[in-house]
């Protein structure tokens, strides 16, 4: 992603997770109840992204970059989201509502703000980024914001169905997992990658990743509901016939 914009995206999406879930209280699908902790959860990922841009500004993460070898930054919003979404049930119900609720090329078409991941690319080939790093998020991350492109076009004209809308949010996913931190003691000892942990760059695995990622989740999980949901409905009504 280039790095004059991360912190643009950053606004795009806590502005994006704001809409849907007022969104989805105003349609009912939540209660006032359940938006508040949803809101609560924004409002924490909203304070360590405050705390992730000071430690940039004052260059800690690049200090602690030899010290702790992994990007840890992409792991404090996931652990928040998961602890949270484990010991929360309004905010599990309410995340639920959201899934359910939101519209999917809504989702879909959001992912596509992954065109951005062209900008790095660009500075690698220009030599401005020195890491391999680049290529191999930054390529595969790009093509997928273009899929998203195509993906909610053909979602309007219901061409594709929700098998494959599963299959390729986790491919979202997966893009960004398995190069990443399969080769992680790979890419903290390659020349050049402490660009990621430098400001405002580090907003990148602080919270625009994260965010990217748990959303192809939540639409997953919203498109599964949605089915489960139909075959059951169905299933009744078969009982009934």
């Amino acid at each position: 992603m280039q790095l004059a914009i991360t912190p643009i995206f950053v606004a795009i999406i806590f502005g994006f997770c704001i809409l849907i879930t007022r969104r989805a209280k105003s349609n009912e699908s939540i209660t006032a109840t359940e938006a508040l902790s949803v809101y609560m959860l924004i409002l924490t990922f909203f304070v360590w992204t405050l705390i992730a841009v000071g430690m940039g500004i004052r260059g800690t993460h690049l200090a602690l970059m030899p010290r702790i070898p992994l990007l840890w930054q992409a792991l404090v919003p996931v652990v928040l989201l998961f602890a949270a979404f484990t010991f929360y049930g309004s905010l599990r119900s309410g995340l639920r509502g959201i899934a359910g609720s939101t519209l999917w090329h809504w989702l879909v078409f959001f992912q596509a703000f992954r065109i951005g991941a062209l900008g790095g690319v660009i500075k690698g080939l220009r030599g401005e980024i020195t890491s391999g790093y680049v290529f191999w998020i930054g390529i595969p991350d790009f093509l997928f914001g273009i899929s998203a492109l195509v993906v909610g076009w053909l979602l309007i004209r219901q061409a594709v169905g929700p098998r494959f809308l599963i299959v390729w949010n986790l491919v979202g996913v997966l893009l960004i997992l398995l190069p990443t931190f399969i080769p992680m003691s790979y890419w903290m000892h390659e020349p050049g990658f402490f660009f990621i942990f430098e400001f405002p760059m580090v907003l990148a695995p602080s919270i625009i990743v994260p965010t990217f990622i748990s959303l192809n989740l939540l639409h997953a999980w919203g498109v599964y509901i949605e089915q489960k949901r139909y075959r059951r409905q169905a299933d009744v009504r078969a009982e009934a016939a």
